[in-house]
């Protein structure tokens, strides 16, 4: 009988543990629920969100215009963040007054990006609802030497309290666009820029019509005589008939022989690309090369272009 008595208790000891355990758990919820509060961590990409006062719904990437789950990004990729169903928000005059700052880091002591407000145009508040927020940056890091770069959103209220974080890290891969062949030129980033677009070119379908820029970032490892550097750089496009479309042996013959002080060269090396009206015949191929006048030092950039005359 004894022992009878004995697992009784022991078994309502266990549920009145448990009873207080699914009061604390709903104590915990309903105020989180209340106070609009929630941590959340996305498994796959690896982003964190904390609402405190101000709820999202929730948040997508989106690359080229598809909703995708990946943190590894493309050097030149446009990355929209979108904040679908914001709430928490003080509501005047059917209004409400967000505001969204958005920091950029690499290997978490760097800044590479800042903006205190991105909605600067709603300063007057939106009527939008349900409202929708969208962050968006222009992947123009390098990711040569493996950097880590983690982007901060806070979306916070102009009239009221509350806010909302939100944290991706994210890694980034050269753009393909173009095949390098390298012989002790260093360098951080070298991209093709469409300048009509405002955008970095990763595909080879590209618009006569449009203006294009080649970018050599951080060039250095030229020879130095007399405290001077003397770079070569050539472009040719030619078409899938040999003929040439765009031909420069060098686009610095004006400093060819003179040469230049090597901080002048370090910053940034371009080269304009424009076409002229008439059809093209597809697929032509770009070539160009930086080379050293006082060395075998060089480096080619190449690739294939369909160019749309249309």
């Amino acid at each position: 009988m004894n022992k009878i008595f004995k697992v009784k208790k022991k078994h309502e000891a266990y549920l009145e543990i448990f009873k207080v355990l699914c009061l604390y758990f709903f104590i915990v919820f309903n105020f989180s629920c209340q106070n609009n509060q929630s941590v959340k961590k996305d498994l796959i990409n690896e982003s964190f969100s904390k609402s405190d006062g101000i709820g999202c719904e929730k948040v997508d990437i989106e690359l080229n215009g598809k909703v995708e789950k990946r943190n590894e990004f493309i050097f030149g990729e446009k990355v929209d963040i979108v904040f679908h169903n914001i709430s928490g928000l003080k509501v005047i005059d059917k209004k409400t007054f967000p505001i969204m700052s958005m920091n950029i880091i690499k290997n978490g002591i760097d800044t590479v990006f800042s903006e205190n407000n991105l909605l600067s145009n709603l300063e007057n508040g939106t009527e939008l609802s349900p409202l929708r927020l969208n962050a968006f940056f222009q992947i123009s890091f390098s990711g040569r030497k493996n950097e880590k770069y983690k982007v901060f959103i806070e979306i916070r209220d102009q009239k009221g309290k509350g806010s909302f974080k939100y944290e991706l890290p994210f890694t980034v891969k050269e753009n393909k666009l173009l095949k390098l062949e390298n012989n002790g030129i260093e360098y951080s980033n070298i991209y093709l820029w469409n300048e009509t677009n405002k955008k970095i070119v990763d595909d080879i379908h590209i618009n006569s019509k449009d203006l294009f820029i080649l970018i050599l970032d951080d060039i250095e490892g030229f020879e130095i005589k007399n405290e001077k550097v003397f770079p070569i750089f050539s472009i040719e496009i030619m078409d899938k008939n040999g003929n040439k479309i765009l031909s420069n042996p060098n686009m610095l013959k004006d400093i060819e022989n003179v040469g230049v002080k090597p901080e002048e060269l370090n910053y940034q090396l371009t080269a304009n690309i424009s076409f002229t009206e008439g059809n093209i015949n597809n697929p032509c191929k770009l070539v160009a090369r930086l080379k050293d006048k006082n060395s075998t030092k060089q480096i080619t950039m190449s690739t294939d272009l369909i160019i749309n005359s249309k």
